[in-house]
């Protein structure tokens, strides 16, 4: 048995690609008779979502970011926070696309060290003259 797609077409014109409900043409988003069930399910997400504490803002001490090394230290520190708030899809992309930056900044912090112990040298070279 193969599921059925919904007959709804969207606000934009296009057909709807989720898949009916059981014994309807439409699905759950789109059948007229799971209208007081989605209001319900909206208003229960509204309920949960209120009243949740994010955590303070403008609190934090300005950090410096005059290296690539305080990048890093600045993207650690956001992963971190963010790792405190609630387990979520964007929670978990927010902290997949820092660490990616955290990741680069790393990179640059290397070749930053490696560039000043090469100016390092030459002027050790150009002093020895």
């Amino acid at each position: 048995m193969t599921a059925k797609q919904c007959q709804a077409i969207t606000q934009d014109g296009t057909p709807c690609r989720a898949y009916a409900t059981n014994g309807s043409d439409y699905c759950f988003h789109h059948d007229p008779a799971h209208a007081a069930r989605r209001r319900e399910a909206r208003r229960n997400g509204g309920l949960a979502r209120h009243g949740r504490h994010i955590g303070s803002t403008g609190q934090a001490e300005p950090a410096p970011l005059d290296t690539a090394a305080d990048v890093a230290t600045l993207l650690r520190r956001t992963i971190n926070d963010t790792l405190q708030l609630e387990n979520s899809l964007h929670r978990a992309r927010t902290v997949g696309y820092l660490a990616g930056l955290l990741a680069r900044a790393m990179e640059l912090t290397d070749l930053e060290q490696q560039l000043a112990s090469m100016e390092h040298i030459l002027e050790l070279r150009r002093n020895s003259r």
